[in-house]
């Protein structure tokens, strides 16, 4: 964290600007919104896999849920030409559907894994809608110059899911059921809900002329004012392509050297430090060199994964976790502060719907991918008669788990490649803020966003 707290006291000091009663009530809503929405993902996982004792079931889950993102996406429009607040409150009135008609079945009779999966779908509908509403309402919210440590505090609620649905979902499954869960997490949709109706939000800049309020229009922009932004949605897209190697290798390796009992305290160590990072951005704001910024966290990030590879053993993966998402909330939220203040306000919602469609897509590719490499290339070549026993597993070691140290090694090559075009891509480099960052830009220049949706996630 020392790079983020030196670049930002060289910040100008506007940075320090309060975040305000309608950005800390929405953005509080919003937090124990997610943390409940975590609780329940976890929860619902345990239940079906208890009942079912499938991955399969798991696996189906976890699609369903991520599908409604990529079949609403002609309808991101909507996100703009509505007001934001009105989105929100509509979609999270949605979402809550999916748990209140199980909460139903579960108090009539017995729920079916297929009954979740619809809820779980209905969810995702309300989900593709509120996400990017939410990220375009925040400069509706709060004065620009407080734009990063916003954007820095939305990170908390993710993490702090991270940290507390392992264990609390599975206490409260094994002690009250399902039905409790359900309960808790509608009671936190009411809490987010409830939040957003009391705040009233600033109104939207109008449209400039040639935006229509369709896609198309928004991808026209990204196109040519907005094409550094557009390279830079690119690199971050690949980014979230390789953290699916990151996070199944990862989990991976806390199962094969913590067993079932302790592999749950490698993601817990990331995401308290994930919680500690977002509070320290949402505290001193973000650097005004944004893309060294990042660079320098994806350069963390790749430490982290030599340093969880190296050698077998449970305390070095937590350590390579909590190193790693650390620097979530610094890349998250750089990236969202350089989108909110490049994209013309009436494009965001479209915008930010764009990346979470893309992040959505690349990512279970990149899961099923890096199943694949692990279990057929990976895993067989660090076995002890395997291709790179005698050269590479000298130096990490031989067996089962180190194919999954192989993968990260892997992550940490191709993480490493990602760090080249936000270093010399004079487009990117341009997205730095300075005295003439809010002014437009050159169309000579390419143009502005996007995040890791893991943890998104």
């Amino acid at each position: 964290m020392s790079n983020l707290e030196q670049s930002s006291a060289t910040a100008p000091p506007s940075d320090v600007a309060p975040l305000g009663r309608r950005f800390l009530t929405v953005w509080a809503g919003q937090t124990v919104s997610t943390i409940g929405s975590g609780l329940t993902a976890v929860g619902i996982a345990v239940y079906v896999f208890v009942v079912t004792d499938s991955l399969v079931w798991l696996g189906l889950l976890t699609a369903v849920e991520a599908l409604p993102v990529l079949l609403m996406s002609p309808l991101l429009g909507l996100t703009d030409r509505w007001d934001r607040r009105t989105v929100m409150i509509r979609a999270d009135v949605f979402a809550a559907l999916g748990p209140a008609l199980v909460l139903v079945i579960a108090l009539l009779g017995t729920i079916q894994p297929w009954q979740l999966a619809v809820a779980g779908f209905l969810g995702g509908i309300g989900t593709a809608f509120q996400v990017p509403a939410y990220q375009a309402a925040v400069p509706n919210l709060v004065d620009e110059p407080a734009l990063g440590r916003a954007n820095g505090l939305a990170q908390l609620g993710p993490a702090a899911a991270i940290v507390l649905a392992p264990a609390v979902a599975t206490a409260i499954i094994a002690r009250w059921g399902i039905t409790a869960l359900l309960i808790a997490d509608l009671a936190t949709f009411g809490v987010g809900l409830g939040a957003t109706v009391m705040t009233k939000f600033s109104a939207a800049t109008p449209p400039p002329a040639d935006d229509d309020g369709s896609n198309r229009a928004a991808f026209n922009w990204l196109r040519h004012d907005g094409r550094s932004l557009l390279v830079l949605l690119a690199v971050m897209a690949c980014i979230n392509f390789v953290m699916a190697f990151f996070n199944l290798a990862f989990f991976a390796l806390a199962v094969d050297l913590g067993g079932v009992a302790k592999a749950g305290l490698a993601p817990a160590a990331g995401g308290a430090t994930m919680i500690i990072a977002s509070l320290v951005v949402g505290h001193l704001g973000i650097p005004a060199r944004r893309m060294r910024a990042v660079a320098t966290a994806i350069a963390v990030m790749v430490v982290a994964c030599v340093v969880a590879a190296v050698r077998p053993s449970f305390a070095l993966v937590m350590v390579g976790a909590a190193i790693a998402m650390a620097t979530v909330p610094v890349v998250a939220a750089v990236i969202s502060t350089v989108f909110h203040e490049r994209v013309p306000q009436s494009m965001q919602g479209r915008v930010f719907g764009f990346r979470n469609v893309l992040s959505r897509v690349l990512y279970p590719l990149g899961a099923i991918a890096a199943g694949l490499i692990g279990t057929n290339i990976a895993a067989p070549a660090m076995a002890p008669d395997g291709a790179l026993a005698a050269s590479l597993g000298r130096v990490i070691g031989i067996g089962a788990d180190r194919g999954a140290a192989l993968i990260l090694l892997g992550v940490a090559v191709g993480l490493s490649v990602m760090v080249v075009p936000l270093i010399v891509h004079q487009g990117i480099r341009s997205l730095d803020r300075d005295e003439t960052a809010h002014e437009p830009e050159s169309t000579d220049l390419p143009d502005a966003h996007a995040l890791f949706s893991t943890v998104q996630s």
